[in-house]
């Protein structure tokens, strides 16, 4: 039964926005963007515009497709705000990182490769 709601909702993410695959960008409201975070471990980020700032969600996903482990963060960045998202790896492994950055106009999604990682 779980596994066929998170069928049915990554369904209505991609139907209600078109999918973009890509490691780093700018994206706009509604448009999801799906990043890879090492071999098994994804994020489907997409936002929402507000009048109080950007309406952010990430979906992480850990582990092969049938077994995949999914998390959802959530946040409101105002005009200059960023927010970090981390999935952890194996130990002594530094976590795979995305940094999210309301840049007014569209959200800016950093390169995992990128991101600042803190130990």
């Amino acid at each position: 039964m779980k596994k066929e709601i998170r069928t049915l909702l990554a369904a209505a993410v991609f139907a209600v926005a078109d999918a973009v695959t890509a490691q780093a960008g700018d994206i706009a409201p509604v448009t999801g963007h799906w990043t890879t975070l090492g071999a098994d471990r994804s994020a489907l980020v997409y936002y929402i515009d507000e009048p109080d700032g950007f309406h952010v969600v990430v979906t992480t996903q850990q582990g092969l497709t049938d077994q995949a482990a999914v998390a959802r963060f959530e946040t409101v960045l105002a005009a200059g705000q960023s927010a970090a998202v981390s999935i952890p790896r194996t130990a002594g492994e530094a976590p795979a990182r995305i940094v999210l950055s309301n840049a007014g106009d569209h959200l800016h999604i950093a390169k995992p490769n990128d991101a600042v990682s803190a130990r």
